[in-house]
Parts: structure tokens; sequence; C-alpha cells
């Protein structure tokens, strides 16, 4: 059987959107065909049914009225699906055949700009991503990696060349919905695991939208623009290349040119503090370890902003600290003038609350999405900048200037706008109600016109009410029917006078009829005419305002973005009010000097939690590597991660949770804390940490920051303790790897490292034991714990007490066997020797030179790698 002509336009359509989930207008509702309505009949829970299109069989449908769309499309993009939006694009009435349909929009994880699909206060991120060479024309083995971000609501593009463990980092923290890729290309399996983990987006893409001269084209095109270095991006290959590939493909899913899109950011990831993906996710910056706890985070914490745009960049500060001090001290002096003026706080607040979100509210203008209420919307939002900027006239930091001085472009403009818009506004911008009286001479003229019709129309329900002696007759007005004079059977029996006779039956109803008169005729015809014109140049008024606003965008961008870091600033102010942060004192040296500090989390999530404040004193000349030993749960994790957040949030500009700080700028935070696994690549939680203690010893520097915590529990007693031991001598000994240390332990016979180790130290969670009973103190002291009290706890956690019972007697017999490998102990057992024995076993030593000599293959070496090799084990074994 033939195809018929709606089925053969809904598969050409199909076939040029491959992979897209087909959403295809007909009338009022979308219609879904074939597998598309079999999978969307799962997730939006549509009844799936079947009617004969001409095909062999049936086919099977589902659908739903259109204005629904806002509700069902952010359920197919968050199961993974990628939305065609196939709209009627001529008015089927005028229409020859069949009606005119084509794709407006396609709708993914990282295109998606409906406010029904996106959270207010985060950004809806998409990532480019390349294999690159780094700048000498090495590294293109897959260590470099081109990338561009992009927030298609807002109009954020920015590019980088990096390494792939940057690139790593980078994606943590921006977290996008959604990765594009050139065909048949390999992402690193470190980001594979994110993607994974978070249910990323992957889209692969044809080669030739990365290639150069494609990308320029494009780039030149969208920016008006005639080189790269207009751009930044003079010199740079790759960046080009995955920055246009970006925009042509945002520009190809959203069906227009995005005009807000303005600039374009050369990233310097140099400028901020590395945070790998571990430590974003063991400090619980943004993401919680527990998904449905957000209350965890430092962002929860620290986010008192009002506005949307205030929200994003708070998170954008907390995942980006700074690296300089210059920049730090200017939001330092900012939060400071807040935090002592509660007055400007309090009108800030009330200054703020009646900002919308301009980023995105420029992102609809710019895509051509945005109505009437937009730009009101705009327009308020503009006056209220304008008051922004006012209070920023009272407050002296240097940053608040520079904020104030793009405030003042506000100044105007919003008014400008109000001044055309009615109060109470529709949401389409083609059936008029948009334009306020007096606001074009005009449109005035061309209502006046109407107005005695519109009077006689308003003023005839009563007339025929009090003619007719029917006090319900109701005068009604539909599009089918135009206006009508509606009288129920129930009506008619009572009137007092008889349906007169130039009223002409038009439409009977269950419960009555509907009549028009000729003179009601005449007059509808006259209203509609005009009204048509009306609504024409209503919506041309609103084309040129909206047209007004975009020319406007690049001002209007810089002012959302001063109100965003305006509310950041009162964000970081209310916090440290509410919760008594101080202003920390940070330098450019090396060093940590906290009083009195406490987890901000901890004491903002159970305020009336009795805290025990803690000290934290490490410097490269004193004690750089402090080791801390304690029971479970004495909260030694709480301490390490404390230590970790204040850090940061001193370098984020923000005040702290500490009686006083010092705090000597750091360039990366590294955290091995908690356990965790890889199943789905099949790596144990030992593995985990190995891997992850691997990037910290590769990575560290002497201006890093290190919190370890219970290194080398995941496997046997004796490994663990080899491998926490050596992990401890290389953090403190080795020159390029000498970095500010928090170890935790349970391996008391770590303890006797401090002997020997210039700048360590051992430090205690202190404890109260009486008898069996045993209270955490939560107070860290100087000194090593001669006890795990592992017992004790799991005593305290309910274990049975034969078991407890038996757990002890084998404590004792093992407590027997002392152990303590350092290489001093060993020292002075060899020279407590009193002669060689010749019938003894050998030595540690001689046992690991065996070891070394029988792995080595002679027949694979060269003269001079032999020797070499010679040198080695006469270094390591010839003491």
């Amino acid at each position: 059987m033939a195809v018929t002509p709606l089925m053969q336009q809904y598969y050409e359509i199909k076939k040029e959107n491959p992979g897209c989930i087909l959403f295809f207008r007909m009338g009022d509702f979308f219609e879904l065909f074939e597998d598309d309505a079999v999978i969307a009949s799962k997730i939006l829970g549509l009844t799936l049914t079947s009617r004969n299109n001409g095909a062999s069989g049936a086919t099977p449908l589902c659908g739903f009225p259109h204005h629904a769309a806002e509700r069902y499309v952010p359920k197919m993009v968050a199961a993974g699906y990628r939305i065609a939006i196939c709209e009627q694009v001529e008015d089927p009435k005028l229409a020859k055949g069949i009606v005119k349909r084509d794709i407006v929009e396609i709708i993914s994880a990282g295109t998606a700009m409906n406010e029904e699909n996106l959270n207010a206060k985060e950004a809806n991120y998409l990532c480019a991503y390349v294999p690159a060479t780094s700048d000498d024309g090495k590294g293109g083995n897959g260590d470099v990696a081109a990338f561009a971000i992009a927030d298609v609501t807002t109009g954020y593009l920015a590019t980088c060349r990096s390494s792939v463990q940057a690139f790593e980092c980078e994606f943590s923290r921006r977290m996008p919905k959604e990765i594009v890729i050139p065909e048949g290309t390999t992402i690193p399996s470190a980001i594979m695991d994110l993607i994974k983990a978070e249910n990323v987006l992957v889209t692969e893409l044809p080669a030739i939208l990365f290639a150069e001269d494609q990308a320029k084209d494009v780039l030149f095109t969208h920016f008006k623009v005639e080189a790269l270095d207009g751009l930044g991006l003079d010199g740079r290959v790759f960046e080009t290349s995955v920055t246009g590939a970006l925009l042509q493909y945002l520009i190809n899913q959203k069906k227009s040119e995005l005009s807000h899109f303005t600039t374009l950011e050369i990233l310097n990831l140099d400028d901020y503090m590395t945070l790998d993906p571990s430590t974003l996710r063991n400090l619980e910056l943004v993401r919680p370890l527990n998904a449905d706890d957000y209350s965890s985070t430092l962002c929860s914490v620290l986010d008192f902003t009002v506005t949307a745009m205030g929200g994003r960049t708070l998170k954008d500060w907390v995942s980006h600290p700074l690296i300089a001090v210059d920049r730090i001290r200017e939001r330092e002096e900012a939060v400071g003038e807040l935090v002592q003026n509660p007055v400007a706080l309090d009108e800030l607040k009330e200054s703020l609350t009646s900002i919308l979100d301009m980023e995105r509210l420029m992102g609809r203008v710019g895509s051509g999405r945005a109505n009437a209420r937009d730009l009101a919307g705009m327009g308020r939002s503009l006056s209220q900048a304008s008051k922004v900027a006012d209070v920023l006239e009272g407050l002296h930091a240097p940053l608040f200037e520079g904020l104030r001085e793009t405030l003042n472009a506000a100044k105007g403009r919003g008014e400008d706008l109000l001044k055309y818009f009615n109060d109470d506004l529709p949401m389409t911008v083609r059936e008029g109600g948009m334009i306020r009286p007096g606001a074009s001479a005009e449109l005035d003229a061309m209502n006046e016109d109407i107005k005695e019709r519109r009077e006689w129309i308003a003023s005839l329900e009563g007339r025929e009410r009090e003619r007719l002696g029917i006090p319900s007759l109701k005068v009604g007005y539909n599009r089918v029917f135009g206006y009508y004079i509606e009288i129920t059977k129930a009506q008619m029996a009572k009137a007092t006078q008889p349906i007169p006779d130039e009223y002409i039956r038009k439409q009977t109803t269950v419960n009555g009829e509907r009549y028009i008169t000729p003179e009601m005729k005449e007059c509808e015809s006259v209203i509609s005419n005009a009204e048509v014109n009306i609504h024409a140049l209503e919506y041309k008024i609103f084309c040129e305002l909206r047209e007004r606003v975009n020319s406007w965008r690049a001002e209007l961008q810089g002012i959302a973005d001063a109100i965003a870091r305006v509310d950041s600033l009162y964000s970081f102010a209310r916090a440290a009010r509410k919760y008594n942060y101080v202003c920390p004192e940070v330098f450019e040296g090396t060093g940590i000097e906290i009083r009195g500090g406490f987890h901000p989390v901890i004491v903002a999530v159970n305020p009336d939690l009795n805290f025990v404040p803690n000290d934290v004193t490490l410097s490269p000349d004193g004690t750089r590597l402090m080791l801390i030993t304690g029971p479970n749960m004495a909260g030694k994790s709480t301490y390490l991660r404390q230590t970790g957040l204040i850090v940061l949030m001193a370098q984020i500009g923000c005040f702290v949770p500490a009686e006083s700080a010092r705090i000597g700028v750091v360039d990366r935070i590294f955290t091995r804390v908690g356990a965790s696994d890889r199943l789905s690549r099949g790596l144990s939680t030992f593995m985990v940490e190995m891997i992850e203690t691997a990037n910290i010893l590769r990575n560290a520097t002497p201006h890093s920051l290190v919190l370890l915590d219970e290194i080398g529990r995941g496997t046997s007693t004796f490994d663990g303790l080899s491998i926490a031991w050596a992990i401890v001598e290389t953090l403190h000994s080795e020159p390029a790897r000498m970095a500010l240390t928090l170890f935790a332990t349970h391996y008391h016979e770590l303890t006797g490292l401090v002997e020997s180790l210039e700048h360590a130290g051992n430090f205690q969670v202190a404890v109260q034991e009486k008898g069996d009973k045993l209270t955490f103190l939560h107070k860290i002291l100087e000194g090593a714990c001669d006890s795990s009290y592992g017992i004790h706890v799991a005593e305290m956690a309910g274990l049975p007490p034969n078991v407890v019972r038996r757990a002890r007697k084998i404590l004792l017999r093992l407590e027997k066997q002392k152990i303590d490998p350092s290489d001093e102990a060993q020292n002075k057992k060899i020279k407590a020797q009193p002669q060689m024995d010749l019938f003894a076993p050998p030595d540690e030593n001689t046992l690991l030179l065996k070891d070394e000599i029988r792995r080595l293959k002679p027949e694979e070496m060269t003269p001079m790698q032999a020797l070499q090799r010679l040198m080695d084990l006469k270094e390591n074994y010839g003491k």
C-alpha cells in the first residue's frame, strides 16, 4: 500500500534528522510515530495507539497537546534523548495540499533553553573536545587537549588548550550536560568515567565541522571579524577548530544566529587553583556525595544570592579559587566593607530582589525567542540595576567602583523599555495587548477608530437583557463564530419579550441557542479587520523593541555580569555575618596558620552542635607534615576537610570559619578521603585509592596542600603500612613533592617516623578513656595516639560481646610482636649483631637486591644502560 503524503513528509524530515525523537506538529497536537512513539509512550506515560497511514500494517502512534511540550521535552532530554521540534510553517487555511512543516529547533541536554529544562542557579554547559598537540608540536599522543565551553542560555563561550589532566579538572568543575567530539574520537578514560557517572550526553559530529578553514568561516561570520587576532585566536589552530565546530553545532541546533554570543574568552587555567575530580567530590564544593543532600555542600552554606545570575557566579567562584593575591584581596576588601555596613547589605538585597535572569533573557532575545514579558522583565531589571549602582555609590572598595561604572550603563534604558508595555502582558506576540496607550500615536489612532464599535459591543449585553427581560442573557465571543448572543432554554421560557426577528440563529447547544444580528456582524467585521492591522502594528513595534534590546547586548551582558558579581559578594558578606567568619590574611609565600578553625558545613547545618574548634600550623621551615592518629569517629576526616575548605574559602575571596587565619597561596588541593570504587571499570576500592594517590605523588608541589586519610587500608596490613610509610617519606623529603600535608592514619608504627623526618610532627585526636568507656573530645593535640581504639568503637557500634572478648584476646597476642619497619630500626639491628652469622638467613637488604637482579633482562640492555642500572643498584643497596 502506498505511503500517504503526510507520512511521506514525516519520513523525509525524520531522515534529515537522524538520532532525534521527532515531535511532529499536527494542528493543536504533537504526534510521534513508530519507534519514537514507543519510546516516548514509556518515558512520558502516554497511551500508545496505532493507525493505518497507508503503509503495510498499522503505525504505532502517541501524541499530546502542543502546549504540553514544555512539560514533556525536559523529561525526554533528561532520559538522554535529542528532540527535534517540527512545526507547521504555513497557515493551514492557505496551504495547498499538505501543510509545510520544518524543524524549528533541536533540543538536547546541552542546548536546552526553556526554563522548564533548567536549574536557575546552575549553568547549562555544552563542551566540545579534540585531541591536540602542545605548543612545541609534541604531545600528540593523547596528553594534550583543546576544548571549548558554551552556555547557550547566556551566551558564554570560552576555549582553551591544556593537558588532558587539566581538561579533566575543568570538565569536572563545569560538568557540562553534553560533549561533542569529531566522529571516531576516543575520549580519555578519566573523562569517560565522569561522563558515565553524570550521564553526560556524547554527540559525535562530522570531522569536517572541526576543519580549521570551516571553523574560521563560522567564527568570522558570527563575530563579524576578518582576522583571528580579533578573537584572540591568532596562531591557536586547535582552539579555532574546536570553537568553530561548537558554535556551528549550536547554530544548527537552535536554527538561529544566536547573536547573544558576543565575546570569546581564552581560558588561562593557571589563573586558578587546580582542583581534580577527587577533591571536588571529597570536599563537596558544589555537588554532594549523597545526591539527595545538597545542604552538605559548601555552596549551599555560602549561597545567599538573590538572583539566578549571582547563584551561577557563586558556584563558578567556589570551583575556581584564585591564585593571584591581589585579586583575592580585592574581593576580601569588598566583602569586608559589606560586613561592616549592614545598612548597605539590606539595601543591596532590596535592589537585587526584583532583578530577573538578565543573562538568560538576553539568550532568548539573541535567539529570537523573547516575548513582551521578557522585554518588560528586562526593563524592570535594568531599572533595578540602576538602583544597585546607587547603593554602590556609598561604598569605596576598588572592586565596587568598577562594578558601579558598569552598572551606570543601565540608567534610563529600563524606563525607555517600560514606557511601551502594558502592565498585564500576553504570552503570545501576534495577538495584541502588548503596547501601552500613549506609546505609539499611530497605534492610538487605530484603536480610537474602533473605540465606538468596541463600546457598542461592550454595552450590548446590558441593553438586550433589559429589552428582552432576560437578566442572565450573555454576549460572548469565540474564534469560530465570533460575537454571539446566548440564551438558554430556561431563560427563553421566562422572557417577557419574544425573540426579536433580527436575531439569526447561529448555533444550537445542549442548553440553549446562540444568535447573531446583522448589526453585530457588521460591527464585528469592522473590529476584526481593524484588529488585524492593530496586531500587525503591535508586532512591528515589539520587533523593533526586541532589536533595540539586541543592539544593547554587549552592554546588557556586562550589566548582568556586574549584577552577578555584586550578588556573589553580597552572599559572601551575608555568610560571614551569619556564621561569624573572619577575614583571612592571604600572602604570596607558603604556610598555613589557622586558629580556632571549624567546619563551615557541619556548623551551618547543625547550629545547636557544640563544635570543637581546632588549630592548624604548617610551614616549610617548621612542621609541614602532620601525622594524625586517633580512633574512628573522633574527627580526623572532619579536621582534614575543614582545613581544605578554609584554605579554599580564603582563595575565593571569602571570609573563613576561624578565629584567625594566615594562608599562603596554594596551587592545588589534593584529597584522598573516604572509600570508593569503580566496579564498572573493574577497579577495587584499593585500586582507586592507589590511582588517586599516584596522581598526588606525580603532581603535588611544595605549594600544594595534600589531605590523606587512611592510605593503605584497602590491602593487607603489611602492604598498606609499607605503602603509607613510603608515601610519608616522599611527601616529606622529595624536593619536588614537599607539599604541606595532613596525613591521618591508623598505622601507629608510622609515628616513629618523626624522629627521622625533620619537618614531620605527630598529632592525635584526644579521647577520654574511663574503664571500657570511650569519650571523643574532637581536639587535635600534639603527640602520638598509642591505640586506634578500634575494639572500643566496635563495641559502641553493638558488636556481640563474645566477638569483642575474642578480639581483645587476639589483640594482646599481636601486640607482643612489635613492628618497626623503619630503615633506622633495621640499621640499629644490624649494628647490634656481634659478628656475621654465615648460616643466618639473608637480611632484608640482600633479599631486595636479589629480587631486583632477578628481574633484570641484560639481553635487552645496551652496555650504557647496564652500567647505569649497576650504578642505581649500588646507590640503593650498597650502603
